[in-house]
């Protein structure tokens, strides 16, 4: 299942390297949904300042910090690379990302240019830094359909970011030769397909297998799923280059495979071979059947406020779902390597209870956001359950790590003297 057969303390990167990017991820959660209460009204533009500020907090702020911190976890686990010195190398990246991010934000709502070049380079050394890193030790392996997609989900950042860079560029008028709309349209793409959903396809190629003892994905679909997906986006962005004004119909491809994925997931859930029927395997659900609806009105274009609600709830749900696992068992996983006889359970760290309680917070808030796309109302409703979800996650983290430290300097040890 794994590149490696276990693993070693020695192969896991530090708890801190994790947790930091946890923490910083689900702040940004609470303050993206103090953001929706006070300018849902104003983000049915996409242009909108303000909706370019939320959308960057959500999508750098919360989306990047939890899946940056997720992959210096798992691709030691998956894929069996080494990243050399994480804790110099996740702080560096962790801190340029969080400032980077605030000054993104607040450029997006007054326009200075010295937040903009703060911006440029803060982000551009976060983003560039972390797919560095990966990519360096992900061309060492022999890859499975997992670190594969992963490669390529990093390879489609690093695109996404050089495109980002450009559009700041022009913003600041430091070049004037390239059309911003096409370079915006690319960046959306890449962003989103390229990054966020070939890298959920690949996590859940291994981890829906590995976490609920379901049936394994066909090793043709997991290998071309991604590949389809990546070459796509070139396609588009090639035609959009050249000027055709067809180009945003080969996305079409992408939101057939955003269905697809979506389905085959949620039948290999139903087909679990064990009982599992934890809050994980509902979050899962949540953002299997958001990202299956989310292909539904992208094909039949019904409505963009409701298409970016709904990817954001299947993006969101991931990271949910990947939270409730990863935190509890790398404080489990750490101290019980270190010898501590009294470490705590995976369920002691985090209640079962507790974690579907932010389950069927998390859905109640789904439900209402996708109302108040027509009932904008409704959206004071939805942001209150997200602001509870996302403070739910951040207790969650902060409690852990206290619970891991608390161990530390006052569990007991076993002793291996024999004298």
């Amino acid at each position: 299942m794994f590149q490696n057969s276990g693993l070693s303390l020695e192969q896991a990167p530090p708890i801190k390297v994790i947790f930091r990017f946890f923490l910083s991820g689900a702040i940004f959660g609470v303050v993206a949904s103090i953001m929706l209460f006070f300018w849902h009204n104003n983000l049915s533009n996409f242009s909108n300042p303000t909706t370019l500020a939320f959308v960057h907090t959500l999508t750098l702020g919360v989306m990047a910090s939890f899946m940056l911190g997720a992959l210096f976890q798992m691709m030691p686990v998956i894929c069996g690379v080494h990243i050399k010195a994480p804790i110099n190398a996740s702080m560096r990246v962790n801190y340029a990302l969080f400032f980077g991010t605030i000054f993104l934000v607040v450029y997006f709502i007054n326009g200075s240019l010295i937040l903009l070049y703060l911006t440029f380079l803060s982000l551009g050394y976060a983003l560039f830094s972390a797919t560095y890193i990966m990519l360096k030790e992900l061309k060492k392996i022999e890859h499975s359909n997992a670190s594969r997609g992963m490669s390529i989900a990093l390879t489609a950042l690093a695109i996404a970011v050089v495109i980002a860079l450009l559009m700041l560029l022009l913003r600041a008028g430091v070049i004037s030769n390239l059309n911003y709309l096409d370079l915006k349209n690319i960046h959306f793409n890449f962003a989103l397909f390229g990054w966020i959903f070939i890298l959920v396809v690949s996590v859940s190629l291994q981890v829906i297998e590995m976490f609920y003892v379901t049936p394994k994905y066909k090793s043709s679909y997991a290998k071309y799923i991604t590949i389809t997906t990546i070459t796509t986006l070139f396609i588009y962005a090639i035609l959009t280059f050249i000027n055709c004004k067809e180009s945003s119909i080969i996305l079409t491809i992408i939101y057939l495979a955003t269905i697809a994925h979506a389905l085959y997931t949620l039948y290999n859930i139903k087909r679990k071979k064990r009982p599992v029927n934890d809050a994980t395997i509902w979050f899962w659900v949540i953002s299997m059947s958001a990202l299956a609806l989310f292909g539904v009105t992208m094909l039949l274009n019904i409505s963009a406020t409701l298409s970016a609600t709904l990817f954001a709830i299947f993006a969101l749900s991931v990271v949910f779902a990947m939270v409730y696992k990863i935190v509890p068992f790398l404080v489990w996983f750490h101290l019980n390597a270190q010898g501590y006889f009294d470490a705590p359970m995976m369920h002691e760290v985090v209640s079962l209870k507790y974690a579907r309680v932010n389950m069927w917070i998390l859905f109640i808030a789904s439900i209402f956001s996708i109302v108040a796309v027509y009932f904008n109302k409704i959206y004071y409703i939805a942001t209150f359950f997200w602001f509870i979800s996302f403070f739910m996650l951040l207790l969650t983290i902060y409690r852990a790590w206290h619970k891991y430290l608390h161990t530390l300097k006052y569990g007991k040890k076993m002793n291996f003297s024999f004298n």
